[in-house]
């Protein structure tokens, strides 16, 4: 009875799902290629890529990058636990290897088995990752939105000042204008009041003349 139990107890720890940990995942692998590459040392059950920052990518593309899409951390649910602890001893550290000429034949796997954790321990972690992401962008977009406001009230100062200031600089001018305007007439007006003077003068002379000449 008891050899019975026993051996029922290594069924149901060999059939035990284990979980791999790939600190780094090869530029632009896929989640297809994850499971292609491990599928040839056993069943592979569920896979996760966590996806780069999108305003990482965003920058890359803006700076003439690769517009493909990275990943920056996985993980390999395989059938088996002692598959998934067989596939890290084998191949963490080593190069991907396979054809030459293929494009992850010179990265180096980066792996490790993660005992006694669950793909619900990963929906948590993702779950918590996810919250701290959405409040980082929130405090980045508030941080957005007060440099933006602030702009604006620059903005809007400036155009306040070079109001003012234009209104002034128009206020001198016609002041300006009105002094030259009365200091022209003032020139304009005196040679004819002289001239005047002069014409009556003469002719009060003349007559005065004619006046001695006639006695």
């Amino acid at each position: 009875m008891s050899e019975t139990n026993d051996t029922s107890k290594d069924a149901k720890s060999k059939s035990k799902p284990g979980i791999i940990y790939l600190s780094t995942v090869p530029p632009y692998m896929k989640p297809n290629k994850v499971r292609n590459l491990m599928s040839q040392f056993g069943d592979v059950g569920r896979i996760f890529l966590q996806p780069e920052d999108p305003l990482v990518r965003k920058r890359r593309k803006k700076t003439g990058g690769n517009g493909k899409m990275k990943y920056t951390e996985g993980w390999v649910e395989f059938k088996k636990k002692r598959i998934a602890k067989a596939v890290v001893e084998a191949l963490n550290g080593n190069i991907i290897g396979g054809r030459k000429r293929s494009f992850y034949h010179d990265d180096i796997w980066s792996l490790k088995y993660l005992p006694r954790f669950k793909w619900a321990n990963l929906t948590e972690k993702l779950a918590y990752d996810s919250a701290v992401r959405k409040k980082r962008l929130q405090r980045e977009l508030s941080q957005v939105k007060k440099e933006t406001n602030f702009y604006i009230e620059q903005i809007d100062k400036s155009k306040q000042i070079n109001a003012i200031k234009r209104k002034r600089a128009q206020k001198v001018s016609v002041d300006e204008a009105a002094c030259n305007d009365s200091e022209n007439m003032k020139e304009v007006k005196q040679p004819k009041q002289r001239k005047v003077i002069g014409e009556k003068l003469s002719e009060v002379s003349q007559t005065l003349l004619q006046n001695v000449f006639t006695q």
